[in-house]
């Protein structure tokens, strides 16, 4: 038997559903755009040059705050027994600019923020998700910390594809 609270607690969640119902239609819309120019693809080319065993992803990321947006990452830490300390994001977002969808490329470094390490947990659960260590959703860097960014046109899309690949490979070392 369902208590009031259960009952409450589902109300809310489906007025928070309804109310975010058309911010999840636009992130629909930027994961297709992204979808369209093989973001995910062009990730996992480049994980492949990286280091195996520091180097994991592409990973699909979306948020809501402070405005609709989708991104594909992939994540890498510095060698040597303290390189968990730091995690470099790469990756690609994709958000609204108006009416336009920008697409833009560019890297963070995400700190490690829980009080312990323990390595072999570390090395097993960090090659599936990031955030538990680092806390962070992959959002999108600063607009100043863009490396590139273009406004996405349905009718160029193969030029674009090449575009964004090459953007991504200009943020490896």
């Amino acid at each position: 038997m369902r208590t009031r609270t259960d009952i409450r607690s589902e109300i809310a969640r489906l007025r928070r559903q309804y109310a975010e119902a058309p911010q999840r239609a636009q992130q629909d819309a930027l994961a297709q755009t992204l979808d369209a120019l093989d973001t995910m693809g062009a990730l996992e080319k480049l994980v492949q040059r990286l280091s195996r065993h520091l180097s994991h992803g592409p990973r699909a990321v979306s948020g809501l705050e402070p405005i609709p947006w989708v991104g594909a990452v992939i994540w890498q830490r510095a060698p040597g027994y303290f390189g968990y300390r730091t995690l470099t994001l790469f990756g690609a977002w994709a958000q609204y600019a108006g009416e336009d969808i920008h697409v833009c490329t560019g890297l963070r470094h995400l700190a490690y923020s829980i009080d312990f390490y323990d390595g072999e947990a570390y090395i097993k659960l960090i090659r599936r998700d990031f955030s538990l260590y680092y806390g962070d959703d992959g959002r999108p860097p600063p607009v100043e910390a863009w490396s590139s960014c273009f406004t996405y046109i349905t009718q160029e899309r193969l030029s674009q594809r090449d575009l964004l690949a090459k953007a991504l490979s200009s943020l490896l070392p």
